[in-house]
């Protein structure tokens, strides 16, 4: 019954993907940004969904089982790194009509280099997670008994073929139906730990009666130190993470994109502690030693056959909204900052030609993920290096580059690459500064580099123009 479940579901997503290639996909802008046409609600949807994946469920299930209330923090801290995209860039941006980020840092400081650069980084880092999805497929799929690559490569070519046929249209659809399925379970879920439990006093009793600390009951538990290294990283990539940026150009106007904003990430707050329930409840009612088999646990051992389908339907919902966000959003990359505007392949101007093309990157992008991820694994922690490094490296520029009218070229070009070797020397040394995460520090030397450069070149900038 379970299997039969999912099936279904993955059918469903499938004809997802046909029909909105079919009725709405006319050109690359229906392709990679659903023509700009995205509502409050559905935009709000497909960002909360691009935050709210397999980490968010089996990973907040974890925490929760490690950490208590304080586990919750993941999930609280993206949808914090969402309302701080409401305040800040969701607005402005969209109404440049910008496709990507590299977009704004060529707009803003002239020269393909920082455009090339940071399309790099972004696309390499996105390839990464987008493998790490499949492996997070397989390991949904373990707990119905699926084991080995067949399940893994079946759901992540669902993915694939629905987000070829329908782009961003498919992905913000399916989106907004995953985001819906999801939900439900990790609610439905929780409200079944709770009642098998007796309840979150009775939940809390059981808890402490196996020895667990006072600061298990305490959101912030984890220590204001592992909070906040937790908290910023989250928002840095938030800022500037092209996935998410893709759903805002996406958004009707710069109202709807702030909007949207602000209700996405409301949303992925008060999500984020139903998860974080599962794991206690799964603490309190098994033997589990490790936090990793709470979810499978309470599926397995709570749930009916079609209850349990319904809620791995729900694991594989997330994962698939998040994979689904980053292929539109590495195909974004391929098509726009280097087939366009580095190698000048074709113009923007036709865009049924360009339309193939994104079709074909998709398909190729998707494929190339599920082979990294099946073949060779352990180059994925490799490759998702890349999003610390861009983090470290691109958040400068670009947010300076808001908040700062006089920063140059030279110095969001300093910023960018010093920060992302910083980084990577943090990563390859396993440095310790205080406990603090390689892109903190590596930012923070970023935007001394921004500042000085910038002020040392601003005379010679004013004089060339």
């Amino acid at each position: 019954m379970i299997l039969f479940i999912v099936i279904v579901y993955m059918l469903l997503m499938l004809g997802i993907g046909w029909w909105s290639g079919k009725h709405y996909i006319k050109g690359m802008t229906d392709f990679l940004l659903a023509g700009r046409r995205l509502g409050v609600w559905m935009c709000a949807a497909t960002l909360a969904a691009t935050h709210f994946g397999g980490g968010m469920v089996m990973g907040g299930s974890e925490y929760g089982f490690n950490h208590g209330w304080s586990g919750a923090w993941y999930g609280v801290s993206c949808g914090i790194g969402i309302l701080f995209l409401a305040f800040t860039t969701a607005s402005k941006f969209r109404e440049l009509s910008f496709y990507t980020v590299p977009d704004y840092l060529e707009q803003r400081y002239g020269g393909k280099t920082i455009r090339i650069l940071g399309s790099l980084l972004s696309l390499v880092a996105l390839i990464g997670i987008l493998a790490a999805m499949v492996l997070s497929a397989r390991g949904a799929l373990g707990i119905l008994g699926i084991t080995g690559n067949t399940g893994a490569v079946l759901a992540t070519l669902v993915f694939i073929v629905y987000t070829t046929f329908g782009g961003l249209w498919a992905a913000s659809i399916t989106d907004a139906a995953q985001l819906i399925i999801a939900t439900l379970g990790v609610v439905f879920a929780a409200f079944l730990v709770l009642s098998q439990t007796g309840g979150m006093a009775n939940l809390t009793a059981m808890l402490a009666a196996k020895g667990v600390e006072p600061g298990y009951f305490s959101f912030g538990g984890l220590g204001l130190s592992s909070i906040m290294w937790l908290l910023l990283p989250t928002v840095m990539y938030t800022l500037i993470g092209q996935d998410f940026y893709q759903r805002l150009f996406a958004a009707k106007d710069g109202k709807v994109a702030r909007n949207a904003s602000v209700l996405g990430g409301i949303l992925l707050v008060i999500i984020s502690f139903f998860p974080t329930i599962i794991g206690m409840g799964a603490r309190a009612l098994s033997d589990l030693e490790s936090g990793s088999n709470a979810f499978p646990w309470v599926v397995n051992n709570l749930m009916n056959p079609v209850i349990g389908g319904i809620v791995l339907a729900a694991i594989l919902s997330a994962i698939m909204s998040t994979a689904d966000s980053l292929l539109t959003a590495a195909t974004s990359h391929i098509v726009k900052d280097f087939w366009i505007e580095t190698f000048k392949m074709d113009e923007i101007r036709d865009e049924k030609k360009l339309l193939k093309i994104s079709r074909n990157f998709t398909f190729i992008i998707g494929i190339l993920g599920l082979l990294i991820a099946l073949i060779m694994p352990g180059i994925i922690d490799a490759l998702i290096y890349s999003y610390t490094m861009y983090s470290a490296g691109v958040f400068i520029p670009v947010i300076g580059g808001v908040l700062w009218k006089s920063a140059t070229r030279q110095g969001a070009l300093a910023s960018l690459i010093i920060g992302s070797l910083v980084a990577l020397w943090g990563i390859l040394t396993s440095a310790n500064i205080f406990g603090v995460p390689a892109e903190i520090y590596a930012a923070l030397v970023s935007l001394a580099v921004f500042v000085v450069v910038s002020l040392a070149t601003q005379s010679r900038t004013k004089a060339s123009q």
